[in-house]
């Protein structure tokens, strides 16, 4: 927590401006029709989107569709400045592709004979789509100021799972896959629509992006293992049948309730990935290991806590992975895509051991114990490796902040006494100060505002980041001063002579 000072505790009512109020508006609307769509694609199985034909045949159309996903996020890492100067024409392209899958479902309901290539072709295309799309949101949420982005993921992810289960709940497949593309055409529309709201000097030529490997080897498998979890739950819960994947895909609605739960709570909690891996650990660690001894409804509620926990945690990196984009400058292609590619590789292997566990060589009994037990000792695993730390990553980030050393040289100290009574002397003892200390660029104007008095929430609007993130720079600045208060600061401005 970072410490509060006097001119911290100070009310001050900070309103949103309307016309980015309503950019949040609308993003939540849309970002709640991409999870909608979304949940439909990971259950599709034994829903709408591939009801015309047999269980097993459509988890393997599924399996298809998660691989060229895998590989649309693995050739965004690879080309990353490609696919952000591209990123419209992504996602034209990719807007036309989402609908395949749904025109091919009600081919296939309209006519018989229709060629198992057609079928496999769509969805190898629509996992293209989906992808292109997933991008482009998080494009968009890296481009915006970030004081609601977390309220926005959160209440959409909400809304995308009721719309899941409104579009999914009925027996009238056709009505389903109407409901179906219109989430579609809505997350496709109003991405077009919000990103001509951003304007065009917030947008950072390519080339200006920060670049970091903030996840790391042993991070990059731990994402990997619980996406092999979902993956294989996935299937699970679409094995028993539409109603028990439709609850599957219901029971995530509790994850991101805690999700939007930390993003109210905004700069009162700090939540970072390696709390998130705390809180899901042990919920999957129970569900994996109980699964085998239940049947029916008993396998319903574990699998319902495992989608929970994995939701909890994906709806805590879609905002975590936005928020610090903007606020750091960072490649917001290139980051998503090096999160997700590992995500979803896992997700493509879980899949295919689900399909070989309960299709090709179907497991029960001791097989099945041991197969799970397997899973729970390769989470366990990667969370050790990766050890929960998520405070490697914020130094990385922090660091990339700071300018070269060359830059901090007080070669300009010598200007201090030039005129103390300009307007301009205040602002050239802080940048001096700033630079003695060695504050980042972001820190130095933080500091500024806390040598004026302002405190914590009206650093968070001026600057336009989260009160969470601003409080973490006061922090930041409080310890490399060696103070514990603002009115100290104050005075260390007041007193600083240029030596």
């Amino acid at each position: 927590m970072t410490p509060d000072s006097p001119a911290e505790t100070a009310s001050n009512d900070i309103r949103t401006p309307d016309d980015l109020r309503l950019t949040y508006v609308l993003a939540t609307i849309g970002f709640a029709f991409l999870i909608g769509w979304e949940l439909s694609a990971t259950f599709s199985p034994s829903l709408a989107l591939l009801a015309f034909c047999d269980i097993r045949e459509a988890t393997a159309l599924r399996i298809v569709s998660v691989l060229t996903l895998a590989a649309t996020f693995a050739f965004c890492a690879w080309k990353a400045d490609w696919a952000f100067e591209n990123r419209n024409r992504l996602f034209a392209i990719g807007s036309l592709l989402a609908l395949a899958a749904v025109a091919n479902a009600f081919v296939n309901m309209a006519f018989a004979g229709i060629p198992l290539a057609v079928s496999v072709t769509s969805w190898a295309l629509f996992g293209v789509a989906q992808g292109s799309i997933m991008m482009y949101w998080c494009v968009f949420f890296s481009l915006i100021p970030t004081r609601r982005t977390g309220v926005a993921v959160g209440l959409g992810s909400i809304g995308g799972t009721l719309l899941f289960v409104f579009a999914n709940a009925s027996d009238t497949q056709w009505l389903n896959l109407l409901e179906i593309a219109l989430f579609i055409v809505g997350s496709v529309g109003l991405a077009a629509y919000l990103s001509t709201r951003i304007p065009a000097e917030r947008i950072l030529p390519v080339g200006a992006f920060r670049r970091t490997k903030v996840l790391t080897v042993p991070a990059s498998l731990s994402v990997a293992s619980q996406g092999a979890v979902y993956g294989f739950m996935a299937i699970e819960l679409c094995s028993m049948g539409q109603e028990v994947a439709v609850i599957g895909g219901a029971s995530g609605l509790v994850g991101t309730l805690v999700a939007l739960l930390w993003a109210l709570l905004g700069s009162k909690v700090d939540v970072d990935m390696a709390i998130v891996q705390c809180i899901s650990l042990p919920v999957l660690m129970a569900g994996m290991l109980l699964f085998p001894f239940f049947d029916g409804p008993g396998r319903v509620v574990c699998g319902g806590m495992i989608i929970a926990a994995l939701a909890h945690s994906t709806i805590v990196g879609w905002c975590t992975t936005s928020i610090d984009n903007y606020e750091f400058r960072l490649h917001p292609v290139d980051r998503f895509a090096l999160r997700q590619t590992p995500s979803y590789l896992g997700f493509l292997t879980g899949s295919a051991v689900a399909y070989l566990a309960v299709f090709a060589y179907p497991l029960a009994g001791t097989q099945l114990d041991l197969l799970m037990v397997a899973f729970a000792l390769v989470l366990v695993v990667a969370f050790c490796v990766y050890g929960g730390d998520d405070a490697q990553a914020r130094k990385r980030l922090n660091e990339l902040l700071a300018p070269p050393a060359a830059e901090r040289v007080l070669g300009e100290a010598g200007d201090v006494g030039a005129d103390q009574s300009g307007p301009g002397f205040f602002r050239k003892r802080c940048e001096l100060v700033a630079q003695r200390y060695g504050l980042t660029p972001r820190e130095e104007e933080v500091f500024l505002l806390l040598a004026k008095g302002r405190n914590a929430e009206h650093i968070a609007e001026q600057l336009v980041v989260s009160p969470a993130t601003a409080k973490s720079h006061i922090y930041h600045i409080y310890r490399k001063l060696d103070i514990s208060s603002q009115q100290h600061l104050m005075n260390i401005v007041e007193g600083y002579d240029g030596e």
